[in-house]
């Protein structure tokens, strides 16, 4: 466990600090952004960033920061999660709750977590006491429910979510949720079979209206898909992202210049989509020192599938051995063609853990050809841009970023080489997150 022992830090450490002054010196500074590297100080007051130094300002009095010869750079996202916890392939699933998943996600350097469905009046809730002031973890922000058809995904959990079966359900249900704010809309559209089997989805012209609907009142969609031609239609229609990444058939050779043209984002969730068969094929995987940290040792050992494997589990590994080089090679193919990126884990899921994954994602993004520097910007300054904030180390940012012993740029395992936190200009206590 790497504790805040490990950093040079000055002055009272303690929960509820003030953002007041704090200058993070002896680091090299990282901005995805512009993939510039520089030494220099940070300086910070009251959570922004408000310069950067050659040295410390004479007579600077506020904490100091060492970063020991280590990077800066904007903290992570993962911009598709559900906040129940963690789920193995037997037995009960660790459960989290919306607290528990933003204390695990900061433990991971990851301070801004998107839940894309969890039931409505909780997950909106929680959301709006943490802005209040009312809890700690990552910032948790939140579609809240699923729109989805009558018996279509989303609705099997026994979460009550928002059927929408026709434009005009749609335009109804968007403008009933409108008042909770939510941070997204997020819609069910996939005309996928899977194994065989298929679910109800809405038609295009309800996906039309909720994408209409939801911008007419102020909101961004998020529309998960299950085809190309998914894709392409929620992309014509204006949708601000879809999230997962089709397979394993081709990527049309059109559709990126259409994506592009639309500014839609994508969300590729590699992770829910290949890394339960990769840890079939390699269980060290299951060693890695932050995710030892990070989740129970009971939770990892049932990964480590031993004699008959249910017929379930076994239908999702080899549904996942039919997508990994397909969907690399599409993603590749979007991000050459300008489609940006974004971080999701569909996090609830297997093989993903809450937090720990955004960095199994960072690497699969570096495997689909992407280079660091544009998978940094997936999880941290094009998720910003996405939600229409700014953190990190740019002037007149909120001073929410990270302290890495090594550079993610070199090699982009290195995200979870954590030597510390900052959230809103304050250096946080990782230790006092871990509730697992």
């Amino acid at each position: 466990m790497i504790a805040l022992t490990a950093l040079l830090v000055w002055s009272v450490n303690a929960p509820g600090l003030s953002a007041q002054e704090l200058a993070v010196v002896n680091g090299t500074i990282l901005n995805p952004a512009d993939e510039s590297a520089r030494p220099g100080v940070l300086l910070i007051d009251d959570g922004v960033v408000v310069g950067v130094a050659d040295g410390l300002p004479a007579g600077f009095d506020g904490e100091v920061v060492d970063a020991q010869g280590g990077f800066v750079l904007p903290a992570l996202a993962d911009m598709h999660t559900h906040s129940f916890g963690n789920s193995p392939p037997a037995g009960a699933p660790q459960i989290l709750g919306p607290q528990g998943t933003a204390n695990a996600a900061l433990y991971n350097d990851v301070a801004f977590v998107l839940d894309l469905f969890s039931p409505e009046e909780m997950i909106l809730g929680f959301r709006d006491q943490q802005r209040s002031g009312g809890g700690s973890g990552a910032e948790l922000l939140a579609a809240g429910p699923c729109l989805t058809a009558t018996n279509g995904h989303c609705s099997e959990y026994g979460v009550p979510t928002r059927l929408v079966d026709t434009p005009e359900d749609a335009r109804r249900e968007v403008a009933e949720l409108a008042p909770n704010r939510p941070d997204v809309v997020k819609i069910v559209y996939d005309n996928q079979t899977y194994g065989g089997r298929s679910m109800p989805t809405v038609d295009r012209p309800t996906l039309e209206a909720v994408i209409a609907a939801a911008r007419q009142h102020g909101f961004k969609t998020v529309v998960h898909v299950g085809t190309w031609q998914d894709v392409r239609d929620a992309a014509l229609a204006g949708a601000a992202a879809v999230t997962h990444t089709p397979g394993p058939d081709p990527l049309p050779s059109d559709l990126p210049a259409i994506l592009v043209e639309v500014g839609t984002f994508h969300i590729p969730t590699l992770s829910v989509q290949g890394d339960f068969a990769r840890i079939e094929d390699d269980p060290s995987l299951l060693d890695d020192p932050l995710l030892v940290e990070s989740v129970p040792e009971t939770l990892r050992e049932a990964y480590r599938l031993r004699g008959e494997v249910p017929p379930g589990v076994r239908g999702w590994i080899d549904w996942q051995r039919t997508l990994i080089a397909p969907n690399l090679a599409a993603v590749g193919e979007l991000a050459a063609a300008g489609v940006p990126m974004l971080t999701g884990t569909d996090g609830g899921n297997f093989a993903v853990f809450q937090g720990y994954s955004v960095h199994r994602e960072l690497v699969h993004l570096v495997e689909a050809g992407l280079g660091p520097w544009a998978a940094l910007r997936a999880s941290t300054t094009d998720a910003a841009r996405f939600l229409g904030r700014e953190w990190g180390v740019e002037v007149g940012g909120e001073a929410t970023l990270i302290v890495l012993e090594a550079s993610p740029v070199e090699d982009i395992t290195a995200t979870r080489r954590i030597r510390t936190v900052i959230q809103r200009g304050v250096v946080v206590e990782r230790r006092a997150l871990q509730s697992w």
